[in-house]
């Protein structure tokens, strides 16, 4: 799930609950997807997950064909036997959980509050894990050329622009692989970004501490980053560190060691550079899902 729709599910999350929590409807099959059912409840979910996400209602023939292709996606990536781990599902449930301020009970908690059970919220999250593997394992790497780049670069009107040269030193608060709580890690990254004031002295103070892995300096272009990290990254003074994020080796933080303006890089570049590889990605998932489709046995139910 892209990182702002994570933003847009935290501030739901802090928001009074829309709908009071009930037992279960009454489930009526309303369609079979080669033999594994879907309900009229599982349909009512869908929308209310998409009210709170998305802030976005859908009709309940957009909700039921969306879980149509959710059993699809699941059901191909078992009978391929893709990688499907339970722990990855509840690791990026428990990420979204921490990126909102909230433990992952709390986070099933606001869910239930709200009349949704996250049940719901992890097979969607579960059926768009798998599907990536699918479609990048049938694709390829995808691959955006320079050329389409600039194309697009030009379309927009864009020329060569000043952008900004990060250096950054990566400091991992390590997790172990099956811990579901960051909490405590979180708190040893921001009080360290609290004393940290310089790279040289600080990454000292990183190394001495428990479990903390600083890496070598890497150099970053602005236009090479997406636009919520150059925001981060703008905001940040040299010398101080970045807020910590999690991250799949546990709680990240980078130390702002330097920034300086270079020219010849658009400061688009990257943002079209995501867009093409975006388009191509869901131009390529589309396809396969057609076919699928095809092979697979719908029956609606009247």
């Amino acid at each position: 799930m892209p990182f702002a729709r994570l933003l847009l599910l935290a501030a739901a999350l802090l928001l009074p609950a829309l709908v009071v929590g009930s037992p279960a409807r009454a489930q009526q099959v309303v369609v079979v997807v080669n033999g594994d059912p879907v309900t009229s409840y599982d349909v009512s979910q869908r929308q209310l997950l998409h009210s709170i996400i998305e802030r976005k209602p859908i009709s309940a023939k957009e909700a039921l064909e969306e879980l149509i292709e959710e059993r699809i996606k699941i059901q191909q990536a078992n009978r391929l036997k893709l990688d499907v781990d339970q722990k990855d599902v509840d690791r990026l449930f428990a990420s979204i959980a921490e990126r909102s301020g909230r433990t992952p009970e709390q986070l099933s908690s606001g869910f239930k509050q709200q009349g949704l059970g996250d049940r719901t919220f992890k097979q969607k999250l579960l059926a768009d894990y798998v599907w990536g593997q699918y479609v990048r394992a049938r694709s390829g790497t995808v691959n955006i050329r320079d050329a389409d780049v600039i194309a697009a670069l030009q379309k927009r009107g864009e020329t060569q622009m000043v952008a900004t040269e990060y250096t950054l030193m990566p400091i991992v608060f390590v997790v172990p692989r099956n811990a579901s709580n960051h909490a405590a890690r979180l708190a040893e990254a921001n009080a360290l970004k609290s004393r940290f004031t310089d790279c040289d002295s600080g990454e000292q103070m990183a190394k001495s501490m428990r479990e903390v892995v600083v890496r070598p300096k890497v150099t970053r272009l602005s236009s090479e980053v997406p636009a919520q990290l150059k925001q981060i990254l703008d905001k940040t003074e040299v010398g101080r560190l970045t807020p910590p994020e999690v991250a799949q080796a546990g709680v990240e933080t980078f130390a702002m060691c330097g920034k300086r303006e270079v020219r010849g890089e658009s400061s688009q570049k990257r943002e079209i550079k995501d867009e093409l590889t975006t388009s191509q990605f869901t131009a390529e998932s589309k396809k396969f899902m057609a076919e699928l489709r095809k092979q697979a046995l719908i029956e609606y139910r009247r």
